[in-house]
């Protein structure tokens, strides 16, 4: 058997067939998938070690399935070869929707790498990624943490496409035979899940065509939308995650540190500016108020990296005993990554202090303050 055709074979069959939601196994076996360039995939994977990337398609008669593994060569030798990352991307034809989401929990059982071989070790949940919200399951296998995520697109014209996200991260072998690394939880705290997913998604990549529509996980087919067959042993649709778009005008103001409805100027796909210092180098960036009430993206640039991540209200309330305060973290792609604490006095100042994964001191304040 030959090295593509061992890539191509853990995908082949019903689990495929589910993933793209329309299509049938025989379709599958007649070598229909082609090896493509990472130029014409829709996802990319930045990894901060050494790896070997594989782009796959087969184009349908209402849809196209484009498959892309990360083969982890972090060892020594560069030769370990075991896919550590694996995703499918589907697309429908324009003003064919897909008819469920397939939750992240169900892959365990769809990809041939994780089935039989797989727990889980964590509670889905949603996160916040530039092109929408992505549900998110922790899991093991063997000695790594793992995660699962899919997402989906749907048109909302018919001459828009709909589109799914399916796949999974473990940590490489570099990671798990690293001096300090701790064997997966027997159930990951979920702060730790979101710090794990976040680091995950600062480095992959969705580029959705210009033509996809919005993303949605209620389950939904839009009114006069034709939906691609549903896969017969589909699981019931997750729960529903709105978010609607407003104008800067008409946006409803939000407060940084409890979510709170105030009448600051700042709309919430702006946020708040902040000036940073990270080991004596300072930057610049800005928390927003894109995710539910009381939390929010959190970015930073400087001279020496790009970092991601969130910022989260845990308690108090302004003019009262305890002051708003509350944790962030962030991920950068020197692979640093950062964490800490901030506290409010005035809806218009807040401060932030903690250290990177080094000890080094990192601290934020308001832009202008």
């Amino acid at each position: 058997m030959t090295f593509q055709r061992n890539l191509i074979t853990g995908l082949l069959g019903a689990s495929i067939a589910a993933m793209a939601g329309s299509g049938s196994a025989h379709a599958q076996s007649d070598g229909g998938f082609l090896k493509v360039s990472a130029a014409e995939s829709p996802v990319h994977y930045h990894p901060p070690f050494n790896a070997q990337a594989v782009y796959l398609r087969q184009v349908r008669t209402s849809s196209t399935v484009s498959v892309a593994r990360w083969l982890d060569q972090s060892d020594e030798g560069h030769t370990s070869n075991q896919i550590y990352i694996e995703s499918v991307f589907s697309e429908t034809s324009p003003g064919f929707a897909f008819r469920t989401d397939t939750p992240p929990a169900k892959l365990l059982g769809m990809f041939e790498t994780l089935q039989n071989k797989s727990r889980q070790n964590g509670e889905s949940f949603s996160y916040q990624t530039p092109s929408g919200p992505i549900m998110v399951l922790p899991f093991a296998r063997d000695n790594a943490q793992c995660i699962s995520f899919s997402g989906r697109w749907e048109p909302t014209r018919a001459d828009q496409r709909g589109s799914q996200l399916l796949g999974y991260f473990c940590e490489p072998i570099a990671v798990q035979t690293a001096p300090k690394h701790q064997a997966p939880a027997q159930q990951m705290d979920p702060a730790a899940a979101r710090d794990f997913a976040a680091s995950f998604f600062l480095r992959f990549e969705i580029n959705l065509p210009g033509d996809i529509g919005a993303p949605v996980t209620d389950g939904q087919v839009p009114v006069g939308v034709p939906a691609v067959p549903a896969n017969p042993n589909a699981t019931a649709p997750t729960a529903a995650i709105t978010g609607d778009i407003s104008s800067p005008e008409t946006a409803p103001q939000t407060t940084i540190i409890t979510g709170e409805q105030t009448n600051t100027t700042i709309s919430p796909d702006e946020g708040i500016g902040i000036m940073t210092r990270w080991n004596n180098i300072e930057g610049r960036g800005a928390l927003k108020f894109d995710k539910p009430a009381g939390e929010g993206t959190m970015i930073i640039d400087d001279a020496n990296r790009h970092c991601e991540g969130y910022w989260q209200h845990k308690d108090g309330r302004y003019n009262s005993a305890t002051l708003p305060f509350g944790n962030w973290a962030i991920f950068c792609t020197d692979g640093t990554s950062a964490r800490g604490t901030y506290t409010s006095s005035s809806p218009s100042q807040v401060k932030g202090d903690g250290q990177d994964n080094t000890g080094q001191p990192v601290l934020f304040r308001q832009a202008g303050q």
